[in-house]
């Protein structure tokens, strides 16, 4: 027969022909040295040789070489968590020089390059979003892992104590520094601007655009990003 490739731990189904006897050898590498078809199993790759005696005790063999793989293994590298941040490196472990794919399973995002083990997702949505490093040699059963990367949405606190005790000093939003150059407007109840910054910091702690301190009230803000749409919302001061 042909020469085979198996994946460790499998076997191989040998198949000799002729009209007579049958010795296979190495004899421990088949399920029986004596028959024409067994099985063979061998934990590397080896050559197996089979000899054939007919009715008048003449001779002949033939060999084949079976290769043995090593099982795929997919490691899809550890998962991810990123705060308001939609685009993140991936980088998946190659093990046995095996090729693999990138495909997204849950959620959504653009893989810039799906048969590269080490390159980046984009447009990745709010939640959890599942990707999967699938790996194949051609011989061997396909290996799966899953990479689970979990956008956090912007935290945007609703109060602020700007008593500068060290604790929930500052309007501080989480997750800022994504979303590029952002615009700082505060409104007062009726409406009238009493705080603006260009390039916001983190860095408001309830003072008006003289660094006046507010009054305790509820506040309403416009945040004017240079990557998104504007976000609103309320900011209470407690002093």
């Amino acid at each position: 027969g042909t020469d085979q490739k198996i994946c460790e731990g499998q076997s191989a189904q040998l198949q000799a022909q002729g009209t007579g006897t049958f010795l296979w050898s190495p004899g421990n590498l088949v399920s029986v040295d004596t028959v024409a078809n067994p099985l063979a199993t061998p934990k590397s790759s080896a050559f197996l040789k089979v000899i054939l005696t007919d009715q008048y005790g003449c001779k002949n063999s033939d060999s084949l070489r079976i290769e043995v793989w090593k099982k795929t293994v997919a490691d899809a590298g550890p998962d991810q968590i990123l705060n308001y941040k939609f685009e993140t490196g991936i980088n998946a472990n190659i093990v046995n020089n095996d090729k693999g794919v990138w495909s997204l399973v849950y959620g959504s995002g653009n893989i810039r390059d799906t048969l590269s083990a080490i390159t980046s997702v984009s447009e990745l949505s709010l939640g959890k979003n599942t990707l999967m490093w699938s790996v194949a040699n051609g011989v061997c059963p396909v290996s799966r892992d899953y990479l689970f990367v979990t956008v956090n949405d912007l935290i945007i606190p609703t109060i602020i104590t700007p008593d500068m005790d060290g604790k929930n000093d500052y309007f501080v939003i989480r997750g800022i520094e994504t979303l590029g150059k952002t615009e700082l407007i505060i409104f007062n109840r009726r409406g009238v601007l009493v705080y603006k910054s260009a390039e916001y910091d983190n860095r408001w702690d309830g003072v008006d655009e003289n660094a006046e301190p507010l009054n305790n009230d509820t506040y309403f803000y416009v945040l004017t990003p240079v990557k998104g749409k504007p976000i609103k919302g309320f900011i209470v001061i407690h002093r």
